[in-house]
């Protein structure tokens, strides 16, 4: 898997729920704030010489893909957040 790929793709996503009213809704808020967190977690790690990061990273984007779950089924248009990131599943 190319993380540094995926990175740009979910920094563009970001920038995509930061520039668009999907929802008023709070969970959704609070939703957008967590990915943006582990979006921040995941640029870390993979920033880190770590020998841990690669089980790091795993649990990173696990937990991102949750996220994005959660904004898929709390939106209130039909967006399909996950189209693009569909296949995350970490490798190693």
């Amino acid at each position: 898997m190319d993380i540094k790929a995926l990175i740009q793709n979910l920094e563009a996503l970001n920038d995509s729920l930061n520039s668009t009213k999907i929802s008023d809704s709070d969970d959704f808020e609070d939703c957008v704030l967590r990915f943006q967190a582990k979006l921040a977690d995941l640029t870390g790690v993979y920033n880190s010489s770590n020998s841990e990061s690669a089980k790091d990273i795993k649990t990173v984007i696990t937990d991102i893909k949750l996220i994005l779950e959660e904004i898929e089924n709390i939106s209130s248009h039909n967006i399909k957040v996950l189209e693009f990131v569909k296949d995350i599943v970490p490798t190693k």
